[in-house]
């Protein structure tokens, strides 16, 4: 996975309280103006052929966008579900990490922390997931 498509993942995945005050504790650094606030869209959703290769589209999913300019620099963030401040903190995110006179340490960390509790979340899930696998072999033994 790229570097943005990580990001992107990251955020439309973690919890929405940490990011909320995560964005909180930064936001009052930059100059802030929200370009489009956040609206509800519907979204093409876009898959490809397994066979020959050609895109098509599954149908349309329930999306919130969102579009901010900070010191100067757009920033655009969109999620699935009605989730205008989880849209917000995306964009804002997305602006400061294109900015070069931003260190990028805090953001770095926080996405990283929160990689971090998505995996282990995942494992969890999966775990408990091949808990309820049924292995055909051992039942053909009786």
């Amino acid at each position: 996975m790229r570097y943005m498509e990580k990001q992107d993942y990251i955020l439309c995945e973690c919890e929405l309280v940490p990011l909320e005050k995560f964005v909180a504790s930064i936001e009052d650094n930059f100059e802030i103006k929200i370009a489009r606030m956040p609206s509800i869209c519907m979204t093409m959703i876009q898959a490809e052929d397994s066979v020959e290769f050609q895109p098509f589209y599954l149908g349309e999913a329930l999306t919130t966008e969102c579009e901010v300019i900070v010191n100067g620099q757009k920033g655009y963030g969109i999620c699935l579900g009605d989730e205008p401040l989880r849209s917000y903190c995306i964009a804002f995110i997305d602006a400061i990490t294109q900015l070069q006179d931003v260190d990028p340490e805090p953001v770095n960390n926080f996405l990283n922390e929160q990689a971090a509790l998505i995996e282990q979340a995942d494992k969890i899930e999966y775990n408990y997931i091949m808990r309820t696998k049924v292995d055909f072999k051992l039942m053909e033994q009786d």
